[in-house]
C-alpha cells in the first residue's frame, strides 16, 4: 500500500510539472506546429473527428469550400486509398504580434496506395499556407492557400 501512494504521487508531481511546462515554455510557434502535426496525423489515418475539432467553423478559401466541404473531401480522398503518408518540409510559422493569429508556409508531398495496389505513388505535391486563429480551445485552421511561389 505504501509503494501504491508514491507511485500515485510521482505520476501526480510528473503531471504537474507537465502542465506548469506548457503553460510557462511552450511557444505559440509549437501549439501551431503540434496542431499541424495532429491535423497532418488526423489525414493520414482518417481520423475525422480530430479533424473537424481542429477546423474554425468559419473556415473559407478561394476555391469556395466550408468547413463540411474539407471534411467531405478527406473522408472520399481516403476511402480510394488504402495506405497515405504525408512529408511536411521547409515549415515556417509565424505569429502575429497580437498572438491570435499565425501563418504555415510548407511544402507538402502526398504518398498514397491505392486499393490493390503494391507500390505508393505521389499523389499531390504542393506548396501551401494555413492560417490559424487562436481561440479559447486553442488553435483552429481558419484558411488555406495554396500560392504557385517559387522554389528558391
Amino acid at each position: 500500500m505504501k509503494w501504491f501512494i508514491r507511485f500515485v504521487f510521482v505520476v501526480a508531481l510528473v503531471f504537474c510539472c507537465w502542465w506548469l511546462w506548457q503553460r510557462i515554455f511552450v511557444t505559440d510557434e509549437d501549439r501551431v506546429h503540434r496542431q499541424l502535426a495532429a491535423m497532418t496525423h488526423a489525414v493520414e489515418t482518417g481520423n475525422l473527428i480530430t479533424l473537424e475539432n481542429n477546423i474554425a467553423h468559419d473556415y473559407t478559401d478561394d476555391y469556395g469550400f466550408d468547413k463540411a466541404t474539407i471534411i467531405g473531401g478527406v473522408k472520399s480522398f481516403r476511402s480510394q486509398y488504402d495506405k497515405l503518408l504525408i512529408f511536411i518540409s521547409d515549415l515556417k510559422i509565424e505569429v502575429a504580434p497580437d498572438r491570435q493569429h499565425a501563418q504555415a508556409v510548407f511544402i507538402a508531398k502526398v504518398l498514397a496506395k491505392a486499393h490493390g495496389e503494391f507500390r505508393e505513388s505521389e499523389v499531390q505535391g504542393d506548396r501551401y499556407k494555413l492560417y490559424f486563429h487562436k481561440t479559447d480551445g486553442g488553435w483552429k485552421l481558419t484558411r488555406v492557400e495554396s500560392p504557385k511561389l517559387k522554389f528558391d
